[in-house]
């Protein structure tokens, strides 16, 4: 896995002119030109590169809130930045290095890169495009085995935000970072598993690793909206095909999800390596979207049955349930009265 990928430009010369040829790595002409008509292998090929710059331009163009639309956007608390959060053992810093290799030309190399070096200890934040602050993946430390201690601090995380450079050792180090960093709350989490890790586990049955996956997925403060985290398998290149697809099977039967929400960055074949990449962080953003929260006032709105003042709409339905109940008195008494059953003096 890793490396940088060229796989756009290597088929530009199977479509591109002469004149064309000094320039045919510049991504944003390629989209431009017509597609080849020599044989079904470069129609093949030029298809292949033409979708995988069609997924990253749209990445490259995201902004948050645009899965909601322009209708809904009023009524939204719109983030400056998407923030994803990379949660489980390891592979994590392996999936943000995908995420760079495919964005490399746009790479914003502003924050400091500890993935794999420091990622067992602290939180770090990685934005995915040059000059833009649209998408944010923040590499976290490893879980804990025990599982207590993952639903303590993932609780923290989700409720308080999270820092770029903080750790889980120092707190007064901890306390310097918070006032010079900002803070990103988190508007998605993504569960990273080890294919091998999960093999490991299907053939000598200590299910200790599954377990602290199926937990960790069914904390219920990373449900956004009913949305539960996505789901990315690395390592799958490491094992075989067969034992591949029963590892993601495991996945699927365990967590109770759809083959869709599972993301197998294998590494195995450069092209569905990057387009399952692609398609995981555009599934990723639009759940992050679908589960921004209602601003203030459109949730008086929502609970004041959109009444223009819900709080003299909440007094006057109490008023006209006390009336209601001095009425059902009244005729109960007058029935008692008529029957004998009450009496009201001499």
């Amino acid at each position: 896995m890793g490396g940088g990928r060229r796989l756009a430009g290597e088929f530009t010369d199977l479509y591109s002119d002469d004149e064309n040829d000094a320039s045919s790595s510049d991504e944003s002409k390629i989209t431009e030109l017509s597609p080849p008509k020599r044989c079904d292998a470069c129609f093949s090929a030029y298809a292949r590169a033409r979708s995988l710059l069609n997924l990253r331009e749209f990445i490259r163009r995201y902004k948050p809130g645009d899965f909601v639309g322009d209708a809904a956007r009023d009524k939204i608390e719109i983030p400056e930045t998407t923030t994803l959060l990379l949660i489980g053992g390891t592979g994590k810093s392996a999936l943000v290095s995908e995420i760079k290799s495919i964005f490399e030309h746009f790479w914003n190399p502003s924050t400091v890169d500890m993935a794999g070096v420091t990622g067992k200890l602290f939180w770090i934040e990685h934005m995915i495009l040059e000059n833009s602050t649209s998408i944010c993946v923040f590499d976290t430390p490893e879980w804990s085995i025990c599982l207590e201690e993952n639903y303590k601090i993932l609780q923290k995380w989700m409720k308080n935000g999270v820092f770029h450079g903080e750790n889980n050792i120092c707190d007064s180090i901890n306390a310097k970072i918070k006032k010079y960093n900002k803070k990103r709350m988190v508007n998605y989490a993504i569960l990273v598993l080890d294919a091998i890790s999960i093999l490991k586990s299907i053939d000598t049955q200590d299910t200790h690793y599954m377990d602290v996956a199926y937990a960790t997925f069914n904390y219920p403060f990373l449900s956004f909206k009913g949305g539960k985290p996505a789901v990315v398998v690395i390592n799958g290149d490491r094992v075989s095909s067969i034992n591949l697809a029963s590892v993601l099977n495991s996945i699927e039967d365990l967590l109770d999800i759809p083959r869709y929400q599972i993301f197998n960055i294998s590494g195995i074949d450069n092209y569905h390596t990057e387009l399952n990449v692609l398609h995981m962080l555009r599934y990723c953003l639009e759940k992050a979207d679908r589960g921004l929260p209602l601003k203030k006032k459109s949730l008086k709105m929502k609970r004041g049955l959109e009444h223009p003042n819900w709080k003299v709409q909440k007094y006057l339905d109490l008023a006209i349930d006390v009336y209601i109940i001095y009425l059902c008195f009244m005729i109960l008494a007058g029935i008692g009265g008529a029957m004998g059953l009450f009496s009201f003096g001499n």
